[in-house]
């Protein structure tokens, strides 16, 4: 039996393949182009995602959705079950800031809900427990406030800072 494959083409002209029902599976955007005839002999597009990052999602998709009994997890109700597909996902998220937002950003660009979840809930933790000073820090996020208007968000929003 033969795997079909698919050519994805980055915005940067970099093409790779991934197994036709692993991404289809993954990725509704892919899948809505796929039905319509697209990706027949020609790679489909997939504009604003680099080679870079696109390598990394098919790393994820492939992982995550070529072998549909391995994306299973018949032992999520044990505590500390070492986990192969959880172990796989934690490694994969200890990337650099901007790879981790290119990731949001491609999962969003490609709909692709586990990566979107696994990438988002990874940035929340980064910001779990820290201050908004810290947090501002962190993500390069410049404080345009005056004293005055922060202080009317921080009474309208009192019990965020509880």
């Amino acid at each position: 039996m033969t795997t079909k494959m698919v050519r994805l083409r980055s915005s940067d002209g970099q093409e790779l393949e991934v197994m036709e029902e692993a991404i289809a599976a993954a990725s509704k955007t892919i899948k809505d182009a796929l039905e319509k005839g697209g990706a027949a002999d020609d790679a489909i597009p997939v504009p604003d995602v680099t080679g870079r990052v696109l390598s990394r999602v098919l790393e994820y998709v492939s992982r995550h959705f070529s072998d549909p009994a391995a994306a299973a997890d018949p032992f999520d109700y044990i505590p500390n079950f070492d986990n192969p597909l959880k172990a796989f996902d934690d490694a994969f998220v200890q990337v650099d800031q901007d790879t981790l937002f290119d990731l949001i950003h491609a999962a969003e660009c490609l709909d692709i809900e586990g990566l979107m979840d696994l990438a988002c809930k990874t940035v929340a933790d980064q910001m779990r427990g820290k201050t908004i000073e810290e947090i501002r820090k962190k993500f390069h996020v410049v404080n345009d406030y005056t004293a005055r208007e922060e202080e009317d968000v921080r009474k309208e929003n009192a019990w965020a800072f509880e």
